[in-house]
Protein backbone atom coordinates (compact mmCIF):
# COMPACT_ATOMS: atom_id res chain seq x y z
CA UNK A 1 0.00 0.00 0.00
CA UNK A 2 1.48 3.20 -1.20
CA UNK A 3 0.06 6.41 0.54
CA UNK A 4 0.72 9.67 -0.25
CA UNK A 5 1.00 13.35 0.14
CA UNK A 6 0.89 15.12 -3.04
CA UNK A 7 2.91 18.61 -3.37
CA UNK A 8 1.20 20.61 -5.31
CA UNK A 9 4.55 21.01 -8.07
CA UNK A 10 3.88 17.13 -8.27
CA UNK A 11 -0.23 17.55 -8.23
CA UNK A 12 -1.37 17.19 -12.16
CA UNK A 13 -2.91 19.81 -13.63
CA UNK A 14 -2.19 22.15 -10.76
CA UNK A 15 -0.02 25.91 -10.55
CA UNK A 16 -0.19 25.92 -6.74
CA UNK A 17 -3.25 25.44 -4.27
CA UNK A 18 -3.69 29.10 -3.12
CA UNK A 19 -6.43 29.47 -4.59
CA UNK A 20 -9.48 27.81 -6.61
CA UNK A 21 -9.22 23.80 -7.18
CA UNK A 22 -11.44 23.98 -10.91
CA UNK A 23 -8.11 22.53 -12.43
CA UNK A 24 -7.49 19.45 -10.46
CA UNK A 25 -11.05 18.53 -10.38
CA UNK A 26 -11.28 18.88 -14.22
CA UNK A 27 -7.94 16.73 -13.98
CA UNK A 28 -9.76 14.04 -12.18
CA UNK A 29 -12.74 13.66 -14.29
CA UNK A 30 -10.49 12.80 -17.01
CA UNK A 31 -12.06 9.02 -17.24
CA UNK A 32 -15.40 10.57 -17.51
CA UNK A 33 -15.83 10.09 -20.81
CA UNK A 34 -17.88 7.03 -20.99
CA UNK A 35 -20.93 6.62 -19.82
CA UNK A 36 -19.89 4.61 -16.35
CA UNK A 37 -22.13 5.79 -13.81
CA UNK A 38 -21.31 4.22 -10.84
CA UNK A 39 -17.58 5.58 -10.64
CA UNK A 40 -17.47 8.34 -12.95
CA UNK A 41 -17.94 10.93 -10.04
CA UNK A 42 -16.68 11.92 -6.77
CA UNK A 43 -17.78 10.82 -3.18
CA UNK A 44 -17.17 11.91 -0.27
CA UNK A 45 -17.30 10.44 3.89
CA UNK A 46 -21.82 10.20 3.46
CA UNK A 47 -22.20 10.27 -0.20
CA UNK A 48 -21.64 7.65 -2.93
CA UNK A 49 -22.00 10.47 -5.79
CA UNK A 50 -21.08 13.75 -5.99
CA UNK A 51 -20.85 15.99 -9.08
CA UNK A 52 -17.33 17.63 -9.64
CA UNK A 53 -19.56 21.07 -9.77
CA UNK A 54 -20.48 20.22 -6.36
CA UNK A 55 -17.10 19.45 -5.28
CA UNK A 56 -15.74 22.58 -6.20
CA UNK A 57 -18.03 24.52 -4.84
CA UNK A 58 -17.73 22.91 -1.50
CA UNK A 59 -13.66 23.15 -1.48
CA UNK A 60 -13.58 26.87 -2.49
CA UNK A 61 -16.09 27.69 -0.30
CA UNK A 62 -14.17 26.15 3.31
CA UNK A 63 -11.51 28.62 3.82
CA UNK A 64 -12.87 31.81 5.15
CA UNK A 65 -9.81 32.18 7.78
CA UNK A 66 -7.11 31.58 5.64
CA UNK A 67 -5.23 34.08 4.01
CA UNK A 68 -4.66 34.67 0.47
CA UNK A 69 -0.99 33.28 -0.03
CA UNK A 70 -1.75 30.08 2.26
CA UNK A 71 -2.85 26.96 0.79
CA UNK A 72 -6.63 26.08 0.20
CA UNK A 73 -6.43 22.30 -0.12
CA UNK A 74 -4.46 19.07 -0.62
CA UNK A 75 -4.69 16.40 -2.83
CA UNK A 76 -4.26 12.68 -1.49
CA UNK A 77 -3.47 9.40 -3.06
CA UNK A 78 -4.22 5.65 -1.60
CA UNK A 79 -2.45 3.28 -4.08
CA UNK A 80 -2.78 -0.64 -3.35
CA UNK A 81 -0.53 -2.56 -5.02
CA UNK A 82 -1.46 -5.43 -7.58
CA UNK A 83 -1.72 -8.11 -4.95
CA UNK A 84 -3.40 -6.25 -2.27
CA UNK A 85 -6.18 -5.32 -5.01
CA UNK A 86 -6.38 -9.04 -6.49
CA UNK A 87 -7.27 -9.72 -2.73
CA UNK A 88 -9.58 -7.13 -2.47
CA UNK A 89 -11.27 -8.48 -5.61
CA UNK A 90 -11.30 -12.15 -4.10
CA UNK A 91 -13.00 -11.01 -1.06
CA UNK A 92 -15.67 -8.58 -3.13
CA UNK A 93 -16.41 -11.13 -5.59
CA UNK A 94 -14.57 -14.42 -4.83
CA UNK A 95 -13.22 -14.61 -8.50
CA UNK A 96 -9.07 -15.43 -8.12
CA UNK A 97 -6.03 -14.42 -10.27
CA UNK A 98 -8.25 -11.61 -11.92
CA UNK A 99 -5.24 -9.86 -14.17
CA UNK A 100 -7.28 -6.60 -15.47
CA UNK A 101 -9.87 -4.92 -14.43
CA UNK A 102 -12.25 -5.09 -17.35
CA UNK A 103 -12.18 -9.21 -16.85
CA UNK A 104 -14.97 -7.90 -14.33
CA UNK A 105 -18.21 -7.71 -15.44
CA UNK A 106 -20.18 -4.15 -14.69
CA UNK A 107 -21.80 -5.40 -11.55
CA UNK A 108 -18.80 -6.79 -10.25
CA UNK A 109 -16.63 -3.94 -11.33
CA UNK A 110 -19.43 -2.11 -8.84
CA UNK A 111 -18.99 -4.15 -6.32
CA UNK A 112 -15.21 -3.58 -6.13
CA UNK A 113 -15.54 0.18 -6.64
CA UNK A 114 -17.87 0.84 -4.16
CA UNK A 115 -15.44 -1.27 -1.16
CA UNK A 116 -12.63 0.71 -2.56
CA UNK A 117 -14.88 3.77 -1.65
CA UNK A 118 -15.12 2.12 1.88
CA UNK A 119 -11.45 1.86 2.53
CA UNK A 120 -10.64 5.62 1.04
CA UNK A 121 -13.16 6.55 4.13
CA UNK A 122 -11.32 4.41 6.81
CA UNK A 123 -8.21 5.78 5.35
CA UNK A 124 -9.59 9.85 5.56
CA UNK A 125 -10.37 8.23 9.32
CA UNK A 126 -6.54 7.47 9.61
CA UNK A 127 -5.27 10.88 8.12
CA UNK A 128 -7.98 12.80 10.41
CA UNK A 129 -6.35 11.02 13.74
CA UNK A 130 -2.88 11.46 12.59
CA UNK A 131 -3.42 15.18 13.34
CA UNK A 132 -3.97 14.29 16.78
CA UNK A 133 -6.67 17.41 17.26
CA UNK A 134 -9.44 17.12 19.77
CA UNK A 135 -11.56 18.26 17.44
CA UNK A 136 -11.07 16.49 14.49
CA UNK A 137 -11.61 12.60 15.19
CA UNK A 138 -12.34 11.16 11.91
CA UNK A 139 -12.59 11.81 8.13
CA UNK A 140 -16.52 13.16 8.93
CA UNK A 141 -14.40 16.01 10.78
CA UNK A 142 -13.24 16.62 7.26
CA UNK A 143 -14.03 18.39 4.24
CA UNK A 144 -12.91 16.46 1.28
CA UNK A 145 -13.98 14.47 -1.71
CA UNK A 146 -12.26 10.98 -3.70
CA UNK A 147 -12.39 9.25 -6.95
CA UNK A 148 -11.80 6.18 -7.69
CA UNK A 149 -9.67 5.99 -11.32
CA UNK A 150 -9.21 2.72 -12.77
CA UNK A 151 -6.36 3.02 -15.50
CA UNK A 152 -2.47 4.37 -15.32
CA UNK A 153 -0.64 5.28 -18.33
CA UNK A 154 2.75 5.78 -19.75
CA UNK A 155 4.51 9.04 -19.14
CA UNK A 156 7.31 10.39 -21.68
CA UNK A 157 10.02 9.38 -19.19
CA UNK A 158 8.87 6.09 -18.19
CA UNK A 159 11.86 3.35 -18.87
CA UNK A 160 8.92 1.86 -21.00
CA UNK A 161 8.81 4.81 -23.36
CA UNK A 162 12.44 5.24 -23.34
CA UNK A 163 13.31 1.79 -24.38
CA UNK A 164 10.46 1.80 -26.86
CA UNK A 165 8.14 -1.03 -25.33
CA UNK A 166 5.38 1.50 -24.80
CA UNK A 167 4.01 4.55 -26.32
CA UNK A 168 3.51 7.34 -24.02
CA UNK A 169 0.19 7.72 -23.13
CA UNK A 170 -0.63 4.04 -23.28
CA UNK A 171 -2.54 2.49 -20.95
CA UNK A 172 -0.44 0.28 -18.11
CA UNK A 173 -1.18 -3.43 -18.04
CA UNK A 174 -2.55 -5.29 -15.05
CA UNK A 175 -5.15 -3.98 -11.81
CA UNK A 176 -3.78 -0.24 -11.91
CA UNK A 177 -6.97 0.75 -9.75
CA UNK A 178 -6.38 3.94 -7.24
CA UNK A 179 -8.02 6.59 -5.34
CA UNK A 180 -7.13 10.60 -5.81
CA UNK A 181 -8.66 12.22 -3.13
CA UNK A 182 -9.06 16.64 -2.41
CA UNK A 183 -9.01 17.40 1.06
CA UNK A 184 -9.71 21.00 2.27
CA UNK A 185 -7.02 22.40 4.74
CA UNK A 186 -9.89 23.76 7.56
CA UNK A 187 -11.93 21.16 8.81
CA UNK A 188 -15.84 21.42 8.39
CA UNK A 189 -15.86 23.78 11.21
CA UNK A 190 -13.29 25.98 9.31
CA UNK A 191 -11.96 26.66 12.55
CA UNK A 192 -9.02 24.12 12.95
CA UNK A 193 -6.27 24.71 9.89
CA UNK A 194 -4.54 21.27 9.06
CA UNK A 195 -2.32 20.84 6.73
CA UNK A 196 -0.17 17.53 6.05
CA UNK A 197 2.76 19.48 4.37
CA UNK A 198 4.14 20.98 7.52
CA UNK A 199 7.61 20.50 8.53
CA UNK A 200 6.55 19.18 11.95
CA UNK A 201 5.76 15.63 12.00
CA UNK A 202 3.71 15.07 15.02
CA UNK A 203 5.84 17.50 17.57
CA UNK A 204 4.56 17.74 21.04
CA UNK A 205 4.08 21.50 22.07
CA UNK A 206 3.06 23.64 25.00
CA UNK A 207 -0.16 25.98 23.16
CA UNK A 208 -2.41 28.18 25.98
CA UNK A 209 -0.78 26.01 28.41
CA UNK A 210 -1.32 22.60 27.48
CA UNK A 211 0.35 19.73 25.45
CA UNK A 212 -0.75 19.71 21.83
CA UNK A 213 0.30 17.72 18.71
CA UNK A 214 1.93 19.82 15.81
CA UNK A 215 1.96 18.67 12.28
CA UNK A 216 1.27 15.05 10.75
CA UNK A 217 3.17 12.32 9.89
CA UNK A 218 3.21 11.24 6.65
CA UNK A 219 4.88 7.77 7.37
CA UNK A 220 2.91 7.31 10.55
CA UNK A 221 -0.05 7.73 8.10
CA UNK A 222 0.99 5.75 5.30
CA UNK A 223 1.31 3.21 7.73
CA UNK A 224 -1.87 3.45 9.68
CA UNK A 225 -3.65 3.00 5.94
CA UNK A 226 -1.15 -0.08 5.20
CA UNK A 227 -2.26 -1.85 8.69
CA UNK A 228 -6.08 -0.96 8.38
CA UNK A 229 -6.40 -2.54 5.10
CA UNK A 230 -4.61 -5.70 6.51
CA UNK A 231 -6.83 -5.54 9.23
CA UNK A 232 -10.49 -4.56 6.94
CA UNK A 233 -10.12 -7.66 4.81
CA UNK A 234 -7.86 -10.52 6.95
CA UNK A 235 -5.09 -9.02 3.95
CA UNK A 236 -1.42 -11.06 4.80
CA UNK A 237 1.48 -9.30 2.63
CA UNK A 238 3.20 -11.51 0.53
CA UNK A 239 6.07 -12.06 2.69
CA UNK A 240 3.63 -13.35 5.49
CA UNK A 241 2.09 -16.70 5.59
CA UNK A 242 0.20 -16.68 8.52
CA UNK A 243 -1.60 -14.81 11.09
CA UNK A 244 0.90 -15.61 14.09
CA UNK A 245 3.41 -13.94 11.89
CA UNK A 246 1.02 -11.36 10.88
CA UNK A 247 0.66 -10.09 14.63
CA UNK A 248 4.46 -10.27 14.65
CA UNK A 249 4.67 -8.34 11.67
CA UNK A 250 1.69 -5.67 12.65
CA UNK A 251 3.68 -4.84 15.89
CA UNK A 252 6.93 -4.83 14.43
CA UNK A 253 5.96 -1.85 11.74
CA UNK A 254 4.42 -0.03 14.85
CA UNK A 255 7.64 -0.38 16.99
CA UNK A 256 9.76 0.47 14.09
CA UNK A 257 7.60 3.78 13.46
CA UNK A 258 7.60 4.37 17.21
CA UNK A 259 11.45 3.87 17.51
CA UNK A 260 12.03 6.28 14.57
CA UNK A 261 9.57 8.82 15.90
CA UNK A 262 11.72 8.88 19.36
CA UNK A 263 14.79 9.52 17.09
CA UNK A 264 13.31 12.21 15.54
CA UNK A 265 11.56 13.51 18.63
CA UNK A 266 15.18 13.78 20.92
CA UNK A 267 16.33 15.17 17.99
CA UNK A 268 14.15 17.60 17.20
CA UNK A 269 14.37 18.97 21.11
CA UNK A 270 17.76 20.26 21.17
CA UNK A 271 19.63 17.46 22.08
CA UNK A 272 21.86 18.00 19.31
CA UNK A 273 24.97 17.89 21.81
CA UNK A 274 24.16 13.71 22.06
CA UNK A 275 23.09 12.73 18.56
CA UNK A 276 25.23 10.19 18.08
CA UNK A 277 24.53 8.35 21.01
CA UNK A 278 20.84 8.89 20.26
CA UNK A 279 20.89 7.67 17.01
CA UNK A 280 23.26 4.73 17.71
CA UNK A 281 21.00 3.68 20.82
CA UNK A 282 17.92 4.67 18.35
CA UNK A 283 19.54 2.50 15.80
CA UNK A 284 20.14 -0.51 17.92
CA UNK A 285 16.76 -0.74 19.03
CA UNK A 286 15.69 -0.31 15.53
CA UNK A 287 17.80 -3.29 14.73
CA UNK A 288 16.21 -5.67 17.44
CA UNK A 289 12.53 -4.83 16.25
CA UNK A 290 13.32 -6.04 12.96
CA UNK A 291 15.52 -9.37 13.56
CA UNK A 292 16.06 -9.95 17.11
CA UNK A 293 18.29 -13.22 16.44
CA UNK A 294 20.92 -11.05 14.54
CA UNK A 295 20.82 -8.39 16.43
CA UNK A 296 21.48 -10.15 20.18
CA UNK A 297 24.28 -12.20 18.08
CA UNK A 298 26.01 -9.15 17.17
CA UNK A 299 25.79 -7.40 20.52
CA UNK A 300 27.72 -10.32 22.10
CA UNK A 301 30.10 -10.00 19.10
CA UNK A 302 30.54 -6.26 20.35
CA UNK A 303 30.36 -7.09 23.99
CA UNK A 304 33.35 -10.20 23.49
CA UNK A 305 35.16 -7.73 20.66
CA UNK A 306 35.20 -4.75 23.83
CA UNK A 307 36.70 -7.12 26.65
CA UNK A 308 39.16 -8.10 24.54
CA UNK A 309 40.49 -4.99 23.60
CA UNK A 310 40.09 -4.08 27.14
CA UNK A 311 37.32 -1.20 26.25
CA UNK A 312 34.72 -2.47 28.83
CA UNK A 313 37.45 -1.96 31.24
Amino acid sequence: MYCSVHRPVNTPGVSDNKGSCLQLVEYLSKEGKDVRPYFDSFFSFEQDFVSGANVLHVIDNNHRTLKRNEDKFYMLSVNPSQHELKHLIEKVTGKTRVQEFSDLTNHEQEQVIAELKNYARHCMDEYAANFYREKVRSGNDLVWFGRVETERHYKGDSEEVKNGRAKCGDKKPGLQLHVHIIVSRMDKSQTVSLSPLTKSRGNRQLLDGKEVVVGFDRSEWAERCATRFADDYNYLPYYVYNKRDYEEWKQRQQMQVIAMRELKQQLLQGELKNERKVFNNSLRIYRFIVNPKRAFINEMKTIALNVLTGKSL
